[in-house]
């Protein structure tokens, strides 16, 4: 803090130093609510790496070619599935 004639703690009234609290008024609550996404995405992300964790096991357990070729055709499958909802408009993605 810099050295002034003030004692701490006192008010200085001038209008931009009150034009500047409420601007910081904002940005903190701006933060706040950037800090709350920030929190959701984690989670979001975490429950996704477990999801992808138990597909990993699963298939670590699936062995030999008929299960490789059933777990490859259901990624063919869902990627045509993907791609004609994608051709059609249909669904969330851009």
């Amino acid at each position: 803090m810099p050295d002034t004639n003030y004692p701490p703690g006192d008010l200085i009234g001038r209008g931009e130093f009150a034009m500047m609290d409420g601007r910081m008024r904002i940005l903190e609550s701006d933060m706040a609510l950037v800090k709350a996404k920030q929190d959701e995405a984690k989670s979001d992300v975490a429950s996704i790496k477990s999801g992808i964790a138990t597909i990993q096991a699963e298939l670590k357990t699936m062995r030999g070619w008929r299960q490789f070729l059933i777990t490859g055709g259901i990624g063919v499958g869902w990627g045509l599935v993907q791609g004609i909802m994608h051709v059609l408009g249909w669904g969330s993605g851009p």
